[in-house]
């Protein structure tokens, strides 16, 4: 158990230190100055040092303050994707006291690897957030950020056998749930280029929304009815689709006979349809980045993401007759 117990501190810190590395050098210098924690390595002790608290702590009010402005928290972040890691592989090594060389390398590995985990689910969750219109989000994950640093370094120190396995839990879910964060920030940076190269008009260059590509020609060919006709197809994003991975890329087709869906899932091309009659309501949400295509079904729905200059294309007319289909099947019903 003492080796649990050991672990659990070395992962704790390292893992925390990827959310906010100058909370937990503070709680940690605070607990050993005011002998709140007993028994941690004696090269830890250095952090109890009035000059490194005192630097820890400004730093750390620094980045409460630039952390709850949006813009500058993404830059701030930027800037620390080297120092948090750095950061957590250096907390690591202080802990294992003097070992061999192998094992300082495997310890500085593990250490900025966990660092490096927490930092990028912290950076990326802050740019899904900021793509909300309304501010008071991004305000409230920070200071559940910084409530989560303070608590979970100081819990690190005083129960490190709980830390060890809630660690591991974190890690699980991390690699759960990295495949959809990454696909949402390829998503959302793929916006912010394509809205950036539309302002000097070449965001839409060669797009045509009527004409499919060859591979997504032949899957359409295989699949549509006779005398279906193509009413627009573009690229898009699959936000919400069941069956559909999250964010992953797709390419959208609106016919006449409904609205049908191309997607690559395990390295194939698969795809999803919704027929004319099971459409029930279909709406458009312009965005800043991105425009939301909500369309409700026989039993579920879909959410689809476009690019704003993309979106603009979709034909208005589709969207209006299936906005009087609903209407007309409530007044039917």
């Amino acid at each position: 158990m003492e080796i649990i117990a050991q672990l659990g501190s070395l992962l704790g810190l390292s893992f925390v230190s990827g959310v906010n590395l100058y909370a937990t050098v503070a709680v940690v210098g605070l607990c050993l100055k005011h002998g709140l924690v007993q028994g941690l390595p004696p090269e830890l002790h250095v952090l109890a040092n009035d000059a490194v608290i005192f630097v820890a702590l400004f730093l750390y009010v620094i980045e409460f303050v630039v952390d709850k402005i949006p813009g500058l928290d993404a830059l701030w972040d930027t800037l620390h994707t080297i120092i948090r890691p750095l950061g957590g592989a250096m907390l690591a090594l202080m802990q294992v006291g003097e070992a061999s060389p192998a094992l300082e390398v495997i310890v500085f590995l593990l250490g900025a690897s966990l660092a490096s985990a927490a930092h990028v689910t912290k950076a990326g969750t802050r740019l899904l957030v900021q793509a909300s219109p309304e501010p008071f989000s991004n305000m409230a994950l920070s200071v559940g950020e910084d409530i989560f640093a303070v608590g979970y370094a100081y819990v690190s120190l005083t129960h490190p056998r709980w830390t060890f396995f809630s660690t591991i839990a974190l890690l699980v879910l991390f690699v759960i749930f990295f495949p959809i964060l990454a696909r949402n920030l390829a998503m959302l940076v793929k916006a912010l280029f394509h809205r950036i190269f539309s302002a000097f008009g070449a965001g839409g260059a060669g797009f045509d929304p009527v004409r499919l590509p060859y591979h997504i020609d032949r899957l359409h060919a295989a699949e549509a009815a006779p005398g279906e006709e193509v009413i627009w197809a573009g690229p898009a994003h699959a936000s919400r689709v069941p069956g559909v991975p999250r964010a992953s890329r797709a390419h959208v087709v609106l016919t006449s006979e409904g609205i049908r869906l191309h997607y690559r899932r395990f390295f194939r091309w698969q795809s999803k349809a919704m027929g004319r009659k099971d459409l029930h309501r279909v709406r458009l949400y312009p965005g800043r980045l991105l425009s939301k295509l909500v369309i409700t079904g026989t039993g579920e729905t879909w959410i689809l993401s476009f690019y704003r200059r993309d979106a603009e294309t979709l034909p208005t007319q589709w969207i209006e007759a299936h906005e009087r289909n609903e209407n007309l099947q409530l007044a039917g019903s």
